[in-house]
């Protein structure tokens, strides 16, 4: 229930509180006062897209305030643990920048207020006709209307619904790009056998250029190391080498800094003898092969091919083979997938049908129920000859779409001899206004809502029809269950004004040179004259007051009947 409404720098509303309590509370005041406003601030509060032009001239921002008791259950993250009997939610529109929203007294994002009131507080603006005559309009009310049954096999219908199109859409995709694949299947077939017929090992390929060059200078190699060797040995550096260790070793001193000399020139000796057997055996080794670097060279090719295509070096050629063998595996395996889709789309099919059915099934029978209510509540509303039809045609050869296979039209004959026509062109105005306001009347008894809110509803009425409107709201705020139901109305009619519980009037005023606006609690004993202003007399003449008296005692007499 919505305790209290705080409304600040809204329009002309410079600063307005509203008390609010269970059954009709009214708002009423002069065109222009801005009564509107306070159903503004409550769609504002449910999420409903701002405007920075909402927020009152001269003023930095305008706030939203509103106590709602008990918190609804999806406010429950938002609240703490000391925060279990009430929950304040908030609304501020600065005048140069983005709208905040707070839940709980925590900043939240603004669709969060939808998610946490939209069950719970229900807008019906101006105009709501022109919305009733929508077909997802009409749809939705009709299923609203069917009952928790019905909402259990419009549930089912819609998983069934979407199994099937994820269905249908993969095998769209897989039959679309069906060239594609068998573009990119060879493709990949072609790169993995290549990679893998090459062999690659990355230690001994890592050789290959090394291996080239021995071979390629061999000739060069074999003389160059014969050279070397020569020059080291005896006819050569040797020489005076092994001179020079005969004639320390002759000496024979025993001194061991000689000792050691002779010992580093044994080791020179020897070092080099070595060295002149390796270059020697290094230069036999390097015998020309031609066969040999052909196939070097080939395989050096093969590789660079390779690089070029696939990777920077071995180990990243290797790594693209892997990749290249996974994505092969998923198209392989998608490719096989068609096979046995075909069969899984037309099972998922039956399902969407069958369940179709069921939700048809549904709407037939919440049809006639509605028809009859909303005939019943259209006599009361002063149109006695008016039949409302509700049209469910199925058709079972069109796609099934996301809400089923049928199409709504809501009918209206308004007057006798006259064929059912769509609500859209079959009535005036003020009839349209009747039949949404008698839809509604029939939705609530069935919806859990807890406040409803009503905003010139009683567009293009008066006189004995008002009262009837008026009654039907006061029959809403009672409840048809035995709760009572928080119904918010903004009026400019006194018999609607008539049945309030609770009356309120928006009043334009002058301080500080510029127009102000403040809502007043109307005191019981305020209400007559009220009413009066309402029924376009003076407020004080004693005609237009007795007016008054006798709208509030019928209003009173018709509540207690």
């Amino acid at each position: 229930m919505l305790d209290e409404l705080h409304i600040r720098g809204l329009g002309v509303i410079e600063d307005a509180e509203l008390r609010l309590a269970p059954g009709l509370t009214v708002v009423t005041g002069e065109t222009g006062a801005g009564k509107t406003m306070v159903v503004t601030a409550l769609q504002l509060l449910l999420g409903a897209r701002a405007d920075t032009a909402l927020v009152r001239s001269g003023a930095t921002s305008a706030l939203i305030e509103a106590v709602v008791s008990p918190p609804p259950p999806e406010a429950v993250e938002w609240l703490d643990d000391d925060d279990d009997d009430v929950l304040v939610v908030s609304r501020e529109l600065p005048a140069d920048g983005r709208s905040r929203a707070r839940i709980g007294g925590r900043l939240a994002p603004v669709s969060a207020l939808g998610d946490v009131l939209g069950q719970h507080v229900e807008v019906h603006a101006q105009h709501e006709h022109v919305r009733l005559s929508r077909p997802e309009v009409q749809r939705a009310l009709l299923d609203r209307f069917a009952g928790d049954a019905h909402a259990r096999s419009l549930r089912d219908y819609r998983l069934a619904h979407s199994a099937w199109r994820e269905l249908v859409d993969r095998q769209r995709r897989l039959r679309g790009d069906a060239r594609e694949r068998a573009r990119e299947l060879d493709r990949l077939r072609f790169e993995v056998a290549e990679i893998d017929g090459a062999e690659i090992d990355p230690e001994v390929d890592a050789s290959l250029d090394r291996d080239l060059d021995l071979l390629a200078n061999a000739e060069h190699v074999q003389l160059a190391a014969a050279t070397a060797a020569r020059a080291l040995g005896s006819d050569g550096a040797g020489e005076p080498v092994g001179v020079a260790f005969d004639a320390l070793r002759r000496l024979g001193i025993d001194d061991p800094a000689f000792v050691g000399l002779l010992e580093r020139t044994t080791a020179v000796a020897a070092e080099l003898t070595d060295l002149a057997g390796d270059l020697r055996a290094y230069g036999e080794a390097a015998e020309a092969d031609p066969r040999r670097l052909a196939a070097l060279q080939e395989r050096q090719r093969l590789v660079n091919q390779l690089l070029r295509k696939y990777g920077s070096d071995l180990p990243a050629v290797l790594t693209y083979a892997d990749e290249a063998r996974s994505r092969l595996a998923t198209l392989e395996s998608e490719e096989a997938e068609t096979d046995d889709l075909d069969g899984r789309v037309a099972e998922a099919l039956r399902a969407v049908l069958d369940t179709a059915r069921d939700v048809h099934r549904g709407r037939t029978l919440a049809a006639e129920r509605l028809a009859g209510v909303v005939d019943d509540h259209l006599v009361d509303l002063g149109m006695p000859h008016a039949t409302f039809e509700v049209a469910v045609d199925h058709d079972a050869t069109a796609e099934p779409g996301a809400d089923g296979m049928d199409r709504i039209v809501f009918l209206l004959a308004a007057n006798p001899g006259e064929p059912a026509r769509p609500v859209a062109s079959a009535a005036s105005g003020g009839e349209r206004s009747r039949v949404s306001l008698a839809i509604e009347v029939a939705l609530a008894d069935v919806d859990d809502a807890r406040v409803l809110v009503f905003d010139e509803v009683d567009a293009g009425i008066g006189g004995a029809t008002a009262l009837a409107v008026g009654q039907k709201l006061a029959r809403l705020a009672g409840g048809h269950d035995g709760r009572r139901r928080q119904v918010l109305c903004v009026t400019h009619l006194a018999q609607l004004a008539a049945y309030a519980d609770v009356h309120y009037v928006v009043e334009k005023g002058l301080a500080g040179g510029r127009t102000v606006t403040s809502a007043r609690r109307v005191a019981d004993d305020d209400r007559p004259a009220e009413l009066a202003r309402m029924l376009g007399g003076d407020a004080t003449a004693a005609a237009g007051l007795e007016h008054a008296r006798e709208l509030l005692a019928h209003a009173r007499a018709r509540q207690a009947g």
